[in-house]
């Protein structure tokens, strides 16, 4: 990844009343990626492919897993602890989350905020 810019945390003002009552409505929605290709017992590989403009609608992240950039690209996400992240992905780019829980997750959203297709492999962790 090549640059990470976050807003200052819990910055409720900058979310648009549509993003937050996104936020809400999407507590239980642990749908990580747009389709699952591979599950088994011990891990489930989804597969995002998000067009220039196009949206990731918000979700939740309870287990462990990781996601490698398959493409290059910006996104936004907003957070629900009402930070905002953009990131700029070169092909490759990987990261681990290795601490999530049932009680120690996040909810998000990814928008697709430059003018090249997003592509990501998610593998998360069901043990």
């Amino acid at each position: 990844m090549k640059k990470q810019i976050k807003s200052k945390q819990n910055d409720w003002s900058l979310w648009t009343l549509e993003l937050k009552e996104a936020l809400e409505t999407s507590q239980n929605n642990t749908q990580v990626g747009e389709k699952v290709v591979f599950e088994n017992s011990e891990f489930r590989v989804w597969s995002i492919h998000l067009p220039a403009g196009q949206s990731l609608p918000f979700h939740k992240h309870t287990n462990r897993y990781f996601w490698t950039a398959m493409s290059t690209g910006k996104s936004r996400s907003y957070y629900n602890d009402g930070s905002i992240v953009d990131t700029d992905y070169e092909k490759g780019d990987t990261k681990y989350f290795d601490d999530l829980s049932k009680e120690n997750y996040f909810i998000h959203n990814l928008e697709n905020r430059g003018d090249t297709t997003l592509l990501f492999t998610t593998v998360e962790f069901l043990k």
